[in-house]
């Protein structure tokens, strides 16, 4: 699939209260409502060139300053084009304190992550990480990396000693998937149990998670 603008993939302690937002599904279930603790998760994200268009390029850096300023989290962006700016950066992401997801904003396809300047597979990238995310959630925000035999994925995990792997299996729309990308990190900074996330997550996002394909795994 060519480079567009319009897909990801391609060749390439506290209580906190909030004011209800009627019109979106409320994030945490009505029996945990008197119970909630802070769950705030700080995002780090390293994200590729898109396109060749560099005067106007795309990026998710919106999304991070949006979802960051409503939750009053921190956000930790770095771009990375090659395989050695990649490991340099999860090497310097590794070091951050109080952060809990890992947001890699780049082309797919399965199996691998596709950089401006090369490509990594899974095993390369769980090489890279070692055990410096270990408890971490990753998003693939990319195309169709997660799109391969649950057996990869589960070694990725346990290499890697992260607590869940979320990404698309689909070639998706970029619209689509930032919304839904938007609404996950949003989501997360309420929950301790990321099993509970998703369950309730997939619930109340279904016809969006139906269109991107998105999927999770668990440690």
């Amino acid at each position: 699939m060519p480079y567009t603008t319009g897909r990801k993939g391609g060749s390439a302690g506290g209580r906190r209260h909030r004011r209800p937002r009627p019109d979106l599904p409320k994030p945490r279930s009505p029996d945990l409502a008197d119970t909630r603790q802070d769950h705030r998760k700080n995002i780090a994200c390293l994200e590729s060139l898109w396109n060749s268009d560099i005067e106007n390029r795309l990026s998710v850096v919106p999304i991070l300053d949006l979802v960051c300023r409503i939750n009053r989290i921190r956000y930790t962006y770095l771009t990375c084009n090659t395989r050695e700016e990649l490991a340099y950066n999860l090497g310097k992401l590794k070091q951050g304190r109080g952060y809990g997801i890992l947001y890699l904003s780049l082309h797919g396809k399965p199996g691998e992550i596709i950089l401006d300047g090369g490509r990594t597979d899974l095993e390369a990238l769980a090489g890279m990480m070692g055990t410096g995310f270990a408890g971490w959630a990753v998003h693939f925000g990319s195309c169709a990396t997660i799109d391969v035999p649950p057996s990869r994925l589960r070694r990725f995990i346990s290499t890697t000693r992260v607590a869940m792997v979320l990404g698309y299996r689909t070639n998706v729309n970029w619209i689509a998937s930032a919304a839904l990308d938007l609404l996950l990190f949003d989501w997360f900074q309420y929950y301790g149990d990321n099993r509970r996330l998703w369950k309730d997550f997939r619930k109340n996002n279904a016809g969006l998670i139906g269109q991107t394909g998105l999927a999770a795994f668990h440690a």
